[in-house]
């Protein structure tokens, strides 16, 4: 048997590392065009929200309602 298969064959060094297999080029493509999508995704949401804000201005401001606990007693 030659050296380089006795090589292939032994056992890997990182056997117990949990590191996660390399992907392919396509997978790796696949996930930067997911990630882009994410991305923009967020960004339209956040205008949205934004135009949102700037189209209603600011909420108004309305006292608090008493709570059970501060109830006027009523004699």
């Amino acid at each position: 048997m030659s050296f380089l298969r006795r090589r292939a064959d032994a056992p890997s060094e990182h056997a117990g590392d949990d590191t996660p297999p390399r992907l392919t080029r396509a997978e790796r493509k696949a996930l930067r065009a997911e990630q882009a999508a994410a991305a923009e995704l967020a960004a339209r949401v956040a205008r949205a929200q934004r135009r949102l804000a700037q189209a209603t201005g600011p909420l108004p401001v309305v006292s608090p309602r008493r709570s059970s606990d501060e109830a006027v007693p009523t004699e």
